[in-house]
């Protein structure tokens, strides 16, 4: 199950940003990426260009810096929006597959693609429910509920992750939503 994007005071500045995002995002290249860490979690070619994480594994943070120094306007804009505290570009090559899992994370923190470039054929799994990406449109989910992505495209599937802490009415409209930290046995994505 996606969230209504509109009832999260982060997610307007996100996509007002999406043409300066997206435009840093290009000009780092595939060779700019690193293996996503966790090789468990996936099957096929993951990549990451991460900005800064809430948490994360040990030697990713050196990264930071540098990589901040390659999207300057993106770190900006992602550094005045109040309450985000981890970013940075997810890679799909086609053929990759992120399997179904759940995160462990606080009840009030959310995870928000801002889809850049989306080839036909990616899809991701909330819950029981199939969706797809818009680009320049953000989709909000909780990590909680079992979910799952696959590119089962022709070009790579790229997104900004972005974390960001709910204010009081945001995980209010969480809670009303029934998702609040509540994880599921649902079936994967067909094709995967």
């Amino acid at each position: 199950m996606l969230l209504d994007p509109q009832r999260f005071s982060f997610i307007p500045p996100l996509e007002a940003g999406f043409e300066t995002i997206r435009a840093e995002c290009a000009a780092l290249g595939r060779d700019a990426y690193i293996e996503w860490p966790d090789r468990g979690a996936y099957q096929g070619t993951w990549l990451g260009f991460p900005l800064f994480f809430h948490t994360y594994p040990k030697g990713l943070d050196a990264l930071f810096d540098p990589n901040q120094a390659r999207c300057p306007a993106t770190t900006r804009l992602l550094r005045s929006i109040p309450r985000v505290v981890s970013a940075g570009f997810s890679w799909m090559e086609p053929g990759c597959h992120i399997l179904p899992h759940t995160d462990l994370k606080p009840a009030n923190l959310l995870r928000t693609h801002l889809p850049l470039t989306v080839p036909d054929g990616a899809l991701m799994r909330v819950g029981e429910d199939r969706h797809t990406w818009e680009e320049g449109r953000c989709i909000v989910f909780d990590g909680a509920i079992e979910h799952e992505t696959g590119n089962l495209g022709n070009a790579p599937r790229i997104v900004l992750l972005v974390d960001a802490f709910l204010d009081d009415e945001e995980f209010d409209y969480l809670r009303s939503t029934g998702t609040a930290n509540r994880a599921r046995d649902q079936a994967p994505l067909e094709g995967t």
